[in-house]
Order: C-alpha cells, then sequence, then structure tokens
C-alpha cells in the first residue's frame, strides 16, 4: 500500500506529506497554479473556433508551447490579420505551420500511437516539429520518432498541453537576445541594495502592540498565504490622524496645564463681502478634533473661498460652506463622508446663540457644509456635532439675521459670500511641528554628551597629578590628603650603615651535625 518498497498496511507521515504530495496545502497550491479548466482550449478543438478540428495545424511559440488550429480557420485569419497569431498577437506567416498527425482509435477518440493511452483534459501531450506526429511527454524520451524512427533534438519538441505544470519536455526555441541580457544585467540588484534590504527595518512610530494575526491565520488555515512575518511586520499600525486626534483631544500633562484648553483650539476669522464685516470664531478641537481639522483643512485649500450663504432662516441660524451654493454639494477634506462627534465625552451643545456646527443629511455625513445658530437650538442636540463658536461679530451676525429673503424661499435676496478664512492659531499644526522634531530626533540618535573638566580631577587622592611619574621622593602637589605622606624626619642612628659586615641568617634545617 506504501510508496516505493514500502510494504506497511498504511501511509507514513513522510509518503504522506513528501513521496505522495499529500501534505493539506499542497491540493491548494496546486489548484491556484494550475489554470482554470475553462480557460484551457480542448486538445482536440481549434483554438480559433473552439470546435474540434479536421485539419489539425500548430503555431509554434518562442517559450517551447504550441497552439493546434484548423487550417481552414487560421489561414483566413492570417489573411485578414496581417500575419497575426490570434493568441500570442505575434507575427505568423502559412509557412510557418506544422502539420500535426494524430493517431485515432476506431471510435474516433485520440490515443498515444506507443502507449495506446487515451488523451484526456489531465494529459501531457508534445509533438515532434520535424515529423508532425503527437505523442504523450512519457513516450518520447529516448530522443526517437518511433513512428518514422527518427530522432530528434529537445530542441524540436512543442508542448500543446500540460496542464498540472509539469516539468516541460520542451524548451525555447529562441535564445535570450543580448538586450535581453542588458536589461538582466540592469535588473541585477547591487550589493549596496542587498545590504540595506538586509538591514534592520526602522519600527515605524505608530505602530501598536496588537498583532495583524496574519502569522496565526497562516499556520492554522490553508486557504490563507503562510505569513512568517514576525516582530513590527506583523503589527498593527495606528493611524497618524486618529493619534493626533487622540492628543488633541486629552488634556495637557503638568501643573496646571488642564486647565489651558487655550492651547488646544483653533482661532479662525470668516470675512464676509457684507461691508468688509468678519466673524471670529474659536474651534473647540478638543471635543469635536476631526470635524476641527476638516474645517481648518478646507480653510487652508481655500475650499471656502468665494462659497455663498445659501440658507437663511431668521431666529434659527444661516448655513453656507457648500462650494456649488445648491446647498446640496461640498465634499470633506477625505473626499468622503466622516462620523459625527456629538456623542464624545463633553461635547458641546446648542445652547446659545452663535453656535459652530456641522449640516448633514443624516448620521455620519458629514461633508463642508456648516451653520451658524441666531439662538439656542436644543433639538438639534445628539443630531449636529458642535465644533466651535462666535466670539467676535456680533454685529455681522445680527446683520446676517436682518437679510431679506427671496419670496418663497430661505436664500437670502442678496447674495453674501466668504471672502476668505484666516487661520490664527492651530494645534493641529503645532502637533506636526512637534511630532516631526520628536522623530528628528530619534532618528539621530542618542547623544553621548562628555562631562565638563573641573579643576582638580587629574589629582588622585595622594596628591599626585593623574599620568605623571612621580614618586614618593618627589615634589607633591598642595593639596589633598597626599601633603602629610612625604615629611622629612630625623633619620635613626638604627638607619646608618655600618662597616661590619652582617652575619648572614641560616635558612632550612642544615646537615643535621647537632643531632
Amino acid at each position: 500500500m506504501g510508496h516505493g518498497s514500502n510494504d506497511k498496511l498504511y501511509i507514513t507521515h513522510t509518503e504522506h506529506s513528501v513521496l505522495g504530495s499529500h501534505s493539506a496545502s499542497s491540493g491548494f497550491k496546486a489548484k491556484q497554479e494550475a489554470p482554470h479548466p475553462g480557460a484551457r482550449t480542448p486538445f482536440d478543438c481549434c483554438a480559433l473556433s473552439f470546435q474540434p478540428f479536421e485539419n489539425p495545424v500548430c503555431a509554434r511559440n518562442s517559450d517551447g508551447t504550441g497552439n493546434v488550429f484548423d487550417l481552414t480557420n487560421i489561414i483566413p485569419w492570417l489573411k485578414q490579420h496581417d500575419n497575426t497569431n490570434p493568441i500570442t498577437k505575434e507575427h505568423l506567416t502559412p509557412a510557418d505551420l506544422i502539420q500535426l498527425h494524430y493517431s485515432r482509435k476506431a471510435s474516433g477518440e485520440i490515443h498515444d500511437p506507443i502507449s495506446f493511452k487515451s488523451f484526456s483534459v489531465h494529459s501531457h501531450i508534445v509533438a515532434i516539429a520535424i515529423t508532425g506526429n503527437v505523442f504523450l511527454a512519457e513516450s518520447i524520451k529516448g530522443g526517437k520518432d518511433l513512428l518514422n524512427d527518427v530522432a530528434f533534438k529537445k530542441q524540436d519538441v512543442i508542448t500543446l498541453q500540460n496542464p498540472h505544470g509539469l516539468a516541460p519536455a520542451s524548451i525555447p526555441s529562441q535564445p535570450p537576445s543580448s538586450s535581453t541580457k542588458i536589461a538582466k544585467a540592469v535588473v541585477k540588484p547591487s550589493t549596496t541594495q542587498v545590504a540595506a534590504v538586509k538591514s534592520k527595518e526602522a519600527t515605524p512610530w505608530n505602530i501598536s502592540p496588537y498583532s495583524s494575526g496574519l502569522p496565526g491565520a497562516s499556520l492554522t488555515s490553508t486557504s490563507v498565504d503562510p505569513n512568517v512575518a514576525g516582530g513590527a511586520a506583523s503589527k498593527l499600525v495606528w493611524d497618524e490622524e486618529e493619534l493626533m486626534f487622540e492628543a488633541i483631544s486629552n488634556p495637557l500633562k503638568g501643573k496646571g496645564k488642564e486647565k489651558d484648553v487655550g492651547k488646544r483650539r483653533a482661532y479662525v476669522r470668516v470675512v464676509t463681502s457684507l461691508g468688509g464685516g468678519s466673524l471670529n470664531l474659536e474651534l473647540f478641537c478638543e471635543k469635536a478634533p476631526k470635524t476641527c481639522y476638516n474645517f481648518l483643512m478646507l480653510a487652508r485649500e481655500g475650499k471656502y473661498d468665494n462659497c455663498l450663504f445659501h440658507r437663511l432662516i431668521a431666529g434659527f441660524m444661516i448655513q453656507t460652506g457648500d462650494p456649488t451654493g445648491t446647498g446640496s454639494g461640498g465634499k470633506s477634506y477625505w473626499e468622503t463622508p466622516f462620523r459625527d462627534e456629538y456623542d464624545l465625552k463633553g461635547a458641546a451643545k446648542h445652547d446659545s446663540r452663535g453656535v459652530l456646527a456641522m449640516a448633514n443629511k443624516g448620521a455620519n455625513t458629514n461633508g463642508s457644509q456648516f451653520y451658524i445658530t441666531f439662538k439656542p437650538a436644543p433639538h438639534l442636540d445628539k443630531k449636529h456635532t458642535v465644533f466651535g463658536k462666535l466670539v467676535g461679530g456680533e454685529e455681522v451676525l445680527t446683520a446676517l439675521e436682518n437679510l431679506p429673503r427671496k419670496e418663497g424661499t430661505e436664500r437670502p435676496a442678496k447674495s453674501v459670500k466668504i471672502t476668505e478664512v484666516i487661520i490664527y492659531q492651530d494645534p493641529f499644526e503645532e502637533y506636526k511641528t512637534r511630532l516631526a522634531a520628536k522623530l528628528a530626533k530619534r532618528a539621530e540618535g542618542p547623544k553621548t554628551v562628555k562631562p565638563e573638566k573641573k579643576e582638580g580631577d587629574n589629582i588622585n587622592w595622594f596628591g599626585v597629578k593623574v599620568g605623571s611619574e612621580a614618586t614618593a621622593n618627589d615634589k607633591i602637589v598642595d593639596g589633598g590628603v597626599g601633603k602629610y605622606l612625604n615629611l622629612k624626619r630625623a633619620q635613626d642612628v638604627s638607619d646608618i650603615p655600618s662597616d661590619e659586615p652582617s652575619k648572614k641568617r641560616k635558612l632550612g634545617f642544615g646537615n643535621f651535625e647537632g643531632w
């Protein structure tokens, strides 16, 4: 039952995964690599008409493969399309066609003339260019056409069907040109590029502590491509803008900085065409960061310039921000509608006159249009995102409220536009500047600061200068404990050397004479 010489009654693990290609992922890989059956032309049909052929001919390709056509179909095609191969779009003349000779059984079924095996969609079919005979690939291993007794080379073998991607029995007929060699030489990476690839990639600053889960999924599922990336490569990456919004929303750290919300808010001036009057607005960036960022970025791009105040309801609000002036246009900075922020902690309310809020068509459909209220509107809470208020230009807001309207509409009778939007303070730009400086400092790496030398640092505990060859009898440097170590004292009598020879002290046991 086993493979080869194995006579066991079961398939071992090695036979299951290696010899028999029965591993868990081999079938899936083979299914991916093999072309779809519907994309292949049947081996007994013309590649042009998809009908069974009667006079088969082969058009040889440069990669050693070939396409089978019916002679009655390919000749008219070549005449009408200036000798162009219908499959590869390469140049093809009638003289390049090779007549094929198929062997058929009495029933009309095509088979191999040597082994008499019938052809099927799983057969590896080849043809010999010099004879035109068609065989199974396993029948031409001797290098001789056994029907005509003609020897052939591997360059003469044309692969007509190889559905399972087996080792090709043919080789390309055209050697690589010099231009191809030059191209390959250019594509070859240099040693510096290889070293750069092998070097450790920098970890992105916005990487998250959570994994994408792909390594684990590829380990347990055969339908997921293998993923062996580890470390930072398998981690998720936070969106940079969302990290910025979170940083602006959170209070600043430090003593007394929690109360300093002015640094987390933006201040802009909306200049109108109504006598040059302006509306000074304060944006609550800490309460609606994404909405404020959208407003500021659109203002920087000039999207609010020349926008009409297209809707006016006295005693309620005035609306603008549509570049088309119709009230139905206007896209966000991201070109797509973005989420509401009225449900965030500490969200502002429609609780006074001069409230700045986003206009929308429903939940999470914010674009570029906004409105300013003329009085409190608590019924709009939890429906529209409030992201600022009026802090200057009350007389301009009153003048806008008193504008006449066209009869039967909510459009002002006099066209009033936004001339420009001037930004005085933008916490998002300040955040980007701080982040850029932080990343630049991180890229430079830690700096080694050498300690400053002070007077006396080069004097050791004995008062000797470090690095000098001073001895105990040399001149002592003033200062330190060492000044007491070399004081001159009176020389004792016992220290004066005498002329008498001193007796040598006996060492050891001697010669044992006294025993």
